[in-house]
């Protein structure tokens, strides 16, 4: 309470740079979208192994989930962007390192979502669509799949707000997100409590904005 008595806040530090905060929330926004859809992507590829009932397939994509589940994004980004350097000589940039580690990480996730949502889907149906003659991709692409869309929307939404919170952690690998700009203002003008006040404000907008669209396209689904 003395601290809050004592401390000169000073407001001007977010209101005079509010374009760098803006820039640093687009760049947050950008990585975790890019990580998100391969995270999909890889998610339905590991699905489909999974739900294949073949065992060659099924529990390597069972360890998979594991793993990626398992390991905290942190350890991931250093991993990815450290590690695989000095182990193969490949070596990435800051943003192809976040980005990767955010694909592998949800991909553990939306793995598990897409995997429920076509398992709700009654097993007649792919018979049906056997029995007239679709192939077994055509099965998935016309009759499955849009069914099971409206299944994993909104678990799918939940996953991307956890990637965009988590893509903040790119600044340790020094991304020019809000959380490395923030800090380095901090570092340069000794304001922690204005600037992280600035992100944190920020992330909540950006996080109620996507869980309300999440919502919406939910109850249209629903009502369609």
């Amino acid at each position: 309470m003395i601290f809050l008595v004592t401390y000169n806040f000073d407001w001007s530090v977010v209101t005079d740079r509010w374009r760098l905060f803006v820039e640093g929330a687009w760049v947050d926004l950008w990585v975790a979208s890019i990580g998100f859809a391969l995270a999909c992507a890889l998610g339905l590829l590991n699905a489909l192994l999974r739900t294949s009932g073949l065992p060659v397939f099924a529990v390597p994509s069972f360890l998979y989930v594991q793993v990626m589940r398992g390991v905290p994004l942190y350890v991931l980004v250093l991993w990815v962007y450290f590690g695989v350097a000095n182990i193969t000589g490949i070596t990435f940039t800051s943003f192809q390192a976040i980005i990767i580690a955010l694909a592998l990480t949800g991909s553990g996730y939306t793995t598990e979502i897409f995997r429920a949502g076509l398992g709700a889907i009654d097993r007649g149906q792919t018979e049906a669509a056997r029995s007239i003659g679709l192939s077994r991709v055509r099965t998935y692409g016309h009759v499955i799949l849009p069914q099971a869309f409206r299944i994993v929307v909104p678990p799918l939404g939940n996953t991307f707000v956890g990637l965009l919170k988590g893509a903040t952690i790119m600044a340790v690998i020094a991304v020019p997100d809000m959380v490395f700009l923030a800090n380095e203002l901090n570092v340069t003008l000794f304001t922690p409590f204005e600037v992280f006040a600035a992100v944190a404000l920020l992330l909540v907008v950006m996080v109620l904005f996507f869980s309300a669209v999440v919502y919406l396209l939910e109850r249209r689904l629903r009502i369609a």
